[in-house]
């Protein structure tokens, strides 16, 4: 019975075999490339722009500086409002050329756009051993944060400490950015601010309203809303995240005032922060951003 059943199954196998059709199994194969070329764009990059800018440039590489060489660029993806040259030149020698994208009018600042641009691929070898891509994905987006101040930042809650930190400025959003704050502890995350001087109606000691000018002093976030609480980008290795809630209900704000000691003029923001995690807060204390120079001080007109 065992070698009944044994050979129904290698007549099976046989059959099986015999009934496939050779064109089932052919290999077709890609489009040839043109000549020895192999173009591919250097590693992915995200671009961050100045606000009058109105161009940027990528790179396309070649394997072979032989010979000149144009090849035509397809642009899978892009905002009407920019413009992609049809064509990419090399000349003879070279394994680098750069692509220049012209930025027209329409581009929001503060706003991501995707671009996808890339090369047929009969001038590609996908399966070669390179570092780039024949294909380039990436996001552009226009902003003006700019070094205003340079100074260190003291922390005393969750971690003590402190370390050399840059101050930036967006004169179009009028916030303040300490950039990745965190990031040695963590991942990279921007702590927003507006800080300037409101007008304010109070009544004097003869009873007289008279106008003076106050702090205006509140976290943001990218996009200037106001926050009492948002994520530091601190990751505590066994409770996560550190939050920070701002207590607005304590003295914060910009301070300027002479060391009796030292004879040093001090400048610093200062604020109160409760910081917390899953498990529970981890206290609440003055955090410090002390500078040791303006580049400028946004809210002095003579400043400029």
């Amino acid at each position: 019975m065992n070698k009944i059943k044994f050979a129904l199954v290698s007549l099976a196998l046989v059959l099986g075999f015999t009934s496939c059709n050779k064109n089932d199994y052919e290999y077709t194969p890609g489009n040839p490339t043109a000549g020895e070329s192999n173009l591919y764009f250097d590693d992915e990059e995200n671009l961050t722009m100045d606000l009058t800018d109105d161009e940027i440039e990528i790179t396309l590489n070649r394997a072979s500086a032989e010979g000149a060489l144009t090849v035509p660029l397809k642009v899978v993806t892009a905002p009407d409002f920019v413009t992609v040259p049809s064509t990419a030149t090399f000349a003879d020698g070279e394994t680098q050329t750069i692509v220049k994208l012209a930025i027209g009018e329409g581009m929001v600042p503060y706003t991501v756009y995707n671009i996808i641009i890339s090369i047929p691929e009969e001038y590609t070898q996908p399966y070669s051993d390179q570092a780039g891509s024949p294909v380039y994905n990436f996001k552009i987006s226009k902003e003006d944060f700019a070094v205003v101040a340079k100074g260190v930042f003291y922390s005393s809650v969750a971690l003590t400490g402190s370390w050399e930190q840059e101050l930036q400025y967006s004169e179009y959003l009028n916030l303040y950015r300490l950039p990745n704050l965190f990031g040695p502890f963590g991942v990279e995350q921007h702590v927003y601010f507006h800080y300037g001087l409101k007008d304010v109606t109070v009544e004097n000691e003869g009873g007289e309203n008279v106008t003076e000018q106050e702090e205006d002093f509140y976290f943001t976030d990218a996009n200037g809303n106001h926050l009492t609480k948002f994520g530091t980008g601190y990751v505590h290795p066994s409770y996560g995240e550190l939050i920070a809630n701002i207590n607005e209900d304590e003295p914060m704000g910009y301070e300027e005032y002479i060391d009796e000691e030292t004879g040093q003029t001090i400048m610093d923001f200062y604020w109160m922060w409760k910081i917390t995690v899953s498990a529970g807060s981890f206290g609440e204390k003055y955090q410090y951003y002390v500078l040791n120079e303006w580049v400028k001080k946004p809210w002095e007109k003579d400043a400029e």
